[in-house]
């Protein structure tokens, strides 16, 4: 069924497979959290029924899939003829008894035509309801059509001013997505089944003085698995015994949520990413060192990815230390974006600590400095590496160290001169370099002639 499950994606519009993973899991086509179903899933779509077109722009920011377009004709005709899926095309192409209702134009829903088809209909049967199309920056009634068995409604292309009522008469829930600026009211509890609760804002929009959270309630949810929801953030619990055993990913929120009373009652936690936006009315201060107050993340002993993001970083030519103490040596996934200038050698420190990790991204300034000079011995299991805005000249792995590194990423490095390499690296697969000082590609091509590694260059100039 997984095969015509993938009829309700548009076939010229790029896909994230994190997003159609979670969705695969909650209809039951994949077991949920389950990596390796996942990989062999797509695997099978691309190489063995080319469904999807694999359309990876870099490795480091994951693959991008396209549904090809002839099989997507056939998926949609056939899981509509079934009833096990109808893509909306029309005012008129409405069709009783659907268990799933996509659109690849999401204002269809505005139209009273659709509206009353659907609420006489479909309403009683559908269980998913996927708005896949371009962002409409309008709401539109598309709870207000009476789904009361509904379980998932993928709705991240729609703006909400606030959350709807209808919404939170869902019990059925267990995936929600959706825009909405608007707080969460603390009946979103209601939703007792949900596993999925992703909230972005339609703007980015932060008052003086003011912090976004959830309601208390969230923490009586049981069943969430995971948690996105860009801008806001945890609620220090109001009970002692208040917990979420059952989350895993925590995405989206300020270092708000990382004090030990909220962090202690997610003790299952396996990927946490931290947005931080530094504001230019702020005081110096704790606010002002963006890797302030994070040592109790190393309480997370399940925790595999990292990732913590400053938005407007400030560079500065004197950091504060970097608590070591946040980077638990589980992690195997670590970003860094926007530090604001701290030295390579704190990621040597860095490196040392975690010796399970394999994928390593570091942008924006995360540090600073024209030369890394890597410690001998550290970042064992790194498989790949991304460096990407930085002021960089030169870049020099130790012998014993990266004795694993695969895959290679310098982007923006304008100012990137020199790529020394060990002899003991001859295993590199692919260095991909874009917008580089030329200096640094005739270096990559030296190498090229010695290691045979596949080797890409990009220029936008």
């Amino acid at each position: 069924m997984f095969f015509l499950y993938m009829g309700a994606f548009p076939p010229y519009a790029d896909q994230i497979p994190f997003h159609i993973n979670n969705l695969l899991g909650i209809e039951g086509f994949l077991e949920p959290n389950d990596e390796k179903s996942f990989e062999g899933f797509w695997e099978k779509l691309s190489h063995g029924y080319y469904l999807v077109l694999d359309t990876e722009n870099s490795w480091y920011l994951g693959r991008r899939y396209r549904v090809h377009s002839c099989w997507q004709h056939l998926c949609k005709v056939e899981a509509s003829r079934i009833k096990f899926l109808h893509v909306l095309r029309g005012c008129d192409d409405v069709i009783k008894d659907q268990r799933r209702l996509c659109a690849h134009y999401n204002s269809l829903f505005g139209f009273k035509q659709v509206y009353d088809s659907i609420k006489s209909d479909c309403a009683s049967t559908v269980r998913s309801l996927l708005c896949v199309g371009p962002y409409h920056p309008y709401p539109i009634p598309i709870v207000a059509m009476g789904f009361k068995l509904l379980r998932v409604l993928y709705a991240l292309g729609v703006r909400f001013y606030h959350i709807p009522i209808e919404i939170l008469k869902l019990v059925c829930l267990r995936y929600l997505s959706l825009k909405c600026n608007g707080e969460l009211p603390p009946s979103i509890s209601n939703l007792f089944h949900l596993q999925f609760l992703i909230i972005h804002p339609h703007m980015y929009i932060k008052k003086l003085g003011v912090q976004s959270y959830m309601p208390v309630q969230i923490w009586d949810m049981q069943e969430l698995e995971h948690l996105e929801i860009i801008g806001r953030d945890l609620p220090t619990p109001n009970t002692d015994d208040a917990t979420l055993n059952k989350l895993i990913s925590l995405l989206g929120v300020s270092a708000n949520s990382c004090t030990r009373e909220v962090l202690k009652r997610i003790p299952n936690l396996k990927e946490l990413r931290i947005d931080v936006e530094l504001k230019p009315y702020d005081d110096d201060g704790d606010e002002r060192n963006p890797l302030s107050c994070l040592g109790y993340i190393s309480q997370l002993q399940n925790l595999v990815e990292l990732g913590y993001w400053v938005k407007n970083p400030e560079i500065k030519y004197e950091c504060n230390t970097i608590p070591l103490s946040m980077f638990p040596s589980s992690l195997k996934v670590l970003g860094l974006s926007g530090l604001g200038g701290y030295p390579w050698n704190y990621m040597n420190d860095i490196g040392l600590l975690l010796p399970n990790l394999e994928i390593l991204m570091l942008c924006e300034y995360a540090f600073r400095g024209p030369e890394w000079d890597i410690t001998p011995g550290s970042f064992l299991k790194l498989i790949e590496l991304q460096i990407d805005d930085t002021d960089l000249v030169r870049w020099r792995p130790q012998r014993g160290s990266f004795p694993k590194l695969r895959r290679l990423s310098m982007w923006h490095c304008y100012k990137l001169q020199q790529l020394d390499w060990p002899y003991d690296h001859s295993w590199i697969e692919i260095i991909h370099l874009r917008d580089c000082n030329p200096l640094a590609v005739a270096c990559a091509n030296e190498l090229k002639d010695k290691f045979s590694f596949d080797l890409f260059v990009e220029s936008s100039f």
